[in-house]
């Protein structure tokens, strides 16, 4: 599947690859199983509601999540962090 990274996603995707490692693989890893399982696997999948209906989100830690949907053949990351961790 094609990954496409809002601005916001792209930035915390940076952030980890230069602040931790650990994290990073994390991220990887679910972002592989999204592209295998689509709405399950691991990091317990659950969807969101309200304004974010029709996206996912996987934990990636005990605070920062993976949110996304899948369009088609389209993995869409809206985020992969969190806004509890300081920039």
């Amino acid at each position: 599947m094609i990954k496409s990274w809002s601005d916001a996603a792209w930035d915390d995707f940076c952030y980890w690859q230069k602040q931790d490692k650990k994290t990073l693989k994390r991220i990887l890893a679910l972002i592989k199983d999204i592209d295998r399982n689509g709405y399950t696997g691991i990091g317990k999948p659950e969807p969101l509601r309200a304004d974010l209906s029709g996206y996912w989100s996987r934990r990636i830690d005990n605070v920062n999540r993976i949110v996304y949907k899948i369009l088609d053949d389209t993995i869409f990351i809206a985020q992969c962090g969190s806004h509890y961790r300081d920039k």
